[in-house]
């Protein structure tokens, strides 16, 4: 199996239409397999600081992690019944020979065993706020209409 270039750049800039396009065609795809969702329980974003994001930065430093992978993650399913709150765990992504997409750094090195759940074992993060919390529910991008 081949493996992908991990440390290629991922970003590819889209015009305004196209990311008006793709979030639109999300709410739909979940509206259609969420049936009987109330519009606003779909998860339409995340919020991520600056903070958050240079510290994932600073992460990265290692030469051995090569990007970061952000898993859907779900707190509740009673709570995600009243209020959305759909986040995203990061985890650092260190290159492997025998994994062509990459290893999750689940744990952090030299932890003491790493299988004992403390948060102190965990390289798992949640850097996230879920809309509508921390979104801007005016963006075209959260309600589909170009400006």
């Amino acid at each position: 199996m081949k493996n992908t270039d991990l440390t290629a750049r991922t970003s590819v800039a889209i015009s305004v239409s196209e990311a008006i396009r793709r979030t639109t065609n999300w709410r739909e795809f979940m509206n259609v397999n969420l049936q009987g969702t109330n519009e606003n329980m779909v998860p339409k974003a995340v919020y991520m600081s600056r903070a958050d994001i240079l510290a994932m930065a600073d992460a990265l430093k290692d030469p051995s992690v090569v990007g970061a992978r952000a898993y859907f993650s779900l707190d509740s399913t009673e709570a995600e019944a009243e209020k959305n709150v759909v986040t995203f765990c990061m985890v650092m992504v260190r290159s492997c020979e025998d994994k062509r997409c990459g290893k999750d750094v689940i744990y952090l090195p030299n932890s003491t065993d790493g299988e004992n759940g403390s948060i102190d074992d965990s390289g798992i993060y949640d850097y996230t706020r879920p809309c509508p919390d921390f979104c801007d529910i005016d963006s075209p991008l959260y309600r589909g209409e170009h400006p």
